[in-house]
């Protein structure tokens, strides 16, 4: 990404409304996980950013360790002036890491335009147990490529079946796929048409910075609960499209805990 990016990231990854649902999203599962396995976990976010997760991962007693690993100087500067334990390393390049883990995160990692998808996801699945558990979200529908995705170096958009075929390459079982931010999806669509309008000029599609930014109090709270609502309502309301994905693997062989029946 773009270092101004990294700067926006640590500024509102704990109070902007897509960082706190995606947040929930994953440590809902995570807690769920850690009751199947009747043990608190060791996580393993690869691609940690800023480590706003890992930050929050820390503060829940479902969790015995959790740490990460990210390449950019910039964020492992900001993660490690939180206390985390984060160390310099592709997401690509896991193979001889030390340890090995219950579940491994990957938020958006996939997605930059430097990481060689396959490579990485042959990596991640290295750091997991037997029986571990794969969290990854990614961005979805080509068609929603804006000039946000090229400031965070966006390399590609995610189908779910290329995506399922990717993970169960990699030798893991795929046991939820689906989209989320759906409700807000159709207005996503009309900006990326909007912004791809000849007659703007590349300074007013390309804006003079972040296109990140939080919003007003009402707002943002008012847009969290949306994405809560519409998380509520996922086994009722189809989500046949998304501006994300969100996946669950896991990793052949036996676990800790029990498996589901």
């Amino acid at each position: 990404m773009q270092e101004a990016e990294y700067h926006t990231m640590a500024a509102l990854e704990q109070e902007h409304w897509w960082y706190r649902s995606l947040h929930h999203r994953v440590l809902e599962r995570l807690e769920a996980e850690a009751c199947r396995q009747h043990q608190p976990l060791e996580v393993f976010d690869a691609g940690c950013g800023t480590g706003g997760l890992l930050l929050a991962l820390q503060q829940r007693a479902w969790i015995a360790a959790a740490s990460g690993c990210d390449l950019h100087p910039l964020a492992l500067a900001y993660a490690r002036s939180r206390g985390l334990e984060v160390r310099a390393c592709s997401v690509q390049a896991l193979a001889d890491w030390p340890r090995r883990f219950d579940v491994v995160l990957s938020m958006d990692v996939i997605y930059h335009r430097e990481v060689q998808p396959a490579a990485a996801m042959a990596a991640m699945a290295t750091l997991l147990r037997p029986g571990g558990l794969l969290l990854l979200n990614t961005a979805a529908m080509p068609c929603l490529e804006r000039e946000h995705d090229r400031r965070v170096m966006g390399g590609r958009r995610f189908l779910p079946g290329p995506l399922r075929r990717l993970v169960e390459q990699a030798g893991l079982r795929v046991e939820r796929l689906g989209y989320w931010n759906t409700w807000l999806t159709p207005l996503l669509w009309l900006q990326a048409r909007v912004e791809g309008c000849r007659w703007l000029s590349a300074k007013e599609r390309t804006g003079a910075g972040s296109d990140v930014q939080l919003p007003a109090p009402w707002l943002n709270r008012s847009l969290e609960q949306l994405l809560c609502l519409e998380q509520r309502s996922a086994a009722l309301l189809p989500l046949p499209w998304g501006s994300s994905l969100m996946l669950s693997a896991r990793k052949p062989g036996q676990s800790a805990g029990p498996t589901n029946p």
